[in-house]
């Protein structure tokens, strides 16, 4: 399984399992017809198969864009840049399935790009007082292995020392058996938890989707309301975000962007696989532009007070682990040089988006696999990067 990854000192740091990709011929790349110029964002036209505003830097982007499309013999990528809000870039090369092309409104699981989005809501129930960020897990949940001493600050900043449950023997066995199955969030938080900690809370950090369940079953405790209501009306609604869902039930509104795997020895389409595997750690289907509003508002701090927003990203993580006060784990993301990033990797896409707000550009790109491509590469991360070199060369992340 391909989850999130984590990009530390410009060197990528994969976790979860994948499998070798099957030799196969290559395929000739496609991509979507030029759309006509009423199709494309204002301010951009339609030239080379996207809406690119007039400028060298949309170019320069653009040749990215095709080079690792052609090179990464990738099935499909969907990209967007906006600069102050404004496109840059906004398009889709590739099929997301065969003879349907790839479009720029195409809907799919985001992977970790969900994480942020809940961790707000978290954080909207401690400004509305339901909950402190120093209370132990006790709190609620006393019979989990060390809950006297895991704080929802600690479950937050992923210090908690709870193992990610996608990376345990017995969840893959389980979830490969069935990927269509739906999953109860105890199941997989008991996976997480079986052993306890593997460090004192607190003391070190280890990226792991086990703390951002946990975190959902305290909010749906504590407000008696599910998880994926709080989101569509406190994050979705709130921005405008109509393109969003958390019903985590795979039925992805259309058009949706196909992804395809491997990881059970078939070459198989795994777009409608349950998102139940993962809830609020992942579970979240959108399409680009939403995941550019949200990531936005995440910038600005427009749905917390300037005080949590502060506390969202401060370096609290540096000295643990691999990060400084420069690259560390914020409050459901990562902060790295500047930018605000996460990197999702899981079953059929991979995932990069982030924004810098003192720089006034919002970056997101999610790719698909074609079966002659290597299904390990962590692609969208490769044209993220390249992209930063471009936009911000002083906070370039292509280190």
């Amino acid at each position: 399984m391909r989850l999130a990854g984590v990009l530390v000192l410009g060197a990528l740091l994969l976790v979860g399992c994948t499998a070798d990709p099957t030799p196969s011929p290559t395929p000739t790349p496609s991509s979507t017809p030029v759309p006509d110029a009423a199709g494309c964002p204002a301010g951009t036209s339609a030239r080379e198969d996207l809406c690119l505003a007039d400028s060298t830097t949309a170019d320069e982007l653009s040749g990215i864009l095709h080079s690792q499309f052609t090179d990464a013999q990738l099935n499909a990528v969907i990209a967007g840049v906006w600069h102050d809000g404004e496109p840059v870039l906004v398009g889709a090369l590739g099929e997301s399935m065969t003879d349907v092309p790839a479009t720029a409104d195409m809907h799919h699981l985001l992977g970790n790009l969900s994480t942020p989005m809940f961790t707000t809501v978290v954080l909207q129930q401690v400004e509305a007082g339901a909950l402190s960020l120093d209370d132990p897990l006790s709190t609620w949940f006393p019979d989990l292995p060390a809950a006297d001493q895991v704080t929802i600050d600690m479950l937050l900043h992923h210090t908690s020392g709870y193992p990610h449950y996608t990376e345990i023997q017995s969840f893959l066995d389980r979830l490969w058996a069935n990927p269509f199955q739906k999953w109860e969030i105890q199941d997989l938080v008991d996976i997480g938890v079986a052993g306890g900690p593997v460090f004192t809370p607190g003391t070190d950090w280890l990226f792991s989707d086990t703390n951002t369940l946990i975190l959902q079953q305290v909010i749906e405790e504590v407000t008696g309301r599910p998880a994926g209501e709080l989101l569509q009306e406190d994050v979705f609604d709130a921005l405008g975000m109509d393109d969003s869902t958390a019903a985590f039930d795979a039925n992805w509104p259309s058009p949706v962007l196909h992804g395809y795997s491997d990881e059970r020895g078939v070459w198989e389409d795994v777009t409608n696989w349950s998102p139940t595997w993962t809830y609020t750690a992942g579970g979240v289907g959108a399409d680009q532009d939403d995941v550019r509003v949200f990531l936005d508002a995440l910038g600005d701090g427009s749905l917390l007070s300037p005080e949590l927003h502060d506390r969202q990203f401060a370096p609290t993580t540096a000295g643990l682990g691999p990060w400084t006060d420069q690259q560390y784990w914020a409050m459901g993301f990562l902060q790295l040089d500047g930018w605000v990033f996460l990197n999702p990797g899981l079953s059929g896409y991979y995932g990069a988006g982030g924004t810098i707000p003192e720089e006034g550009w919002t970056m997101v790109v999610y790719t698909t696999a074609s079966q002659a491509g290597d299904q390990s590469a962590p692609t969208a991360t490769d044209i993220f990067r390249q992209f930063t070199a471009v936009v911000t060369p002083e906070h370039s992340l292509e280190q």
